[in-house]
């Protein structure tokens, strides 16, 4: 019993560290008006959110304050979140983070960007810090020329 308290309050804690910014309300005309007031003001903003504008098409088309990470940002999120499998992925050239990568990254050519990461691995991951990571990605001319959304 205890084991499951431990695990859902992690799984709680760690939720929040990737949480968008947003108020209680979440995302929507009624979050863009109230914004992040605390309080009971939030039991508003998101009648409005739903009222108003729809939140599902809000979200769907990306606006009234609902964006999705896009480009660079999804790229360093990935790597940051999946560092550990993904570099034994690229170690072994496969496996389902690498595949996941080199499709994130709009890489046409999948193959020969996995043999590349591979036989690149200690200039890649160098220190293992995400942003140092993408742009070593980012600087392989090979890498470059087969990837289409390297942010």
């Amino acid at each position: 019993m205890l084991n499951k308290i431990v695990f859902f309050a992690a799984l709680l804690l760690s939720a929040k560290s990737f949480a968008y910014p947003y108020g209680m309300a979440g995302c929507g005309l009624g979050a863009l008006v109230f914004q992040d007031q605390p309080g009971k003001i939030q039991i508003v903003a998101a009648t409005v959110n739903n009222l108003v504008s729809p939140q599902t098409s809000a979200i769907t088309s990306g606006t009234s304050g609902c964006l999705e990470t896009h480009g660079y940002n999804a790229n360093l999120r990935y790597i940051e979140t999946n560092r550990a499998a993904l570099q034994d992925d690229v170690v072994r050239g496969s496996g389902e983070t690498l595949d996941g990568l080199v499709t994130l990254l709009g890489c046409e050519q999948q193959q020969s960007v996995k043999s590349a990461l591979k036989s690149g691995y200690s200039d890649v991951f160098v220190n293992g810090a995400a942003p140092q990571i993408l742009e070593a990605i980012k600087s392989d001319s090979n890498l470059k020329q087969y990837c289409s959304r390297l942010g």
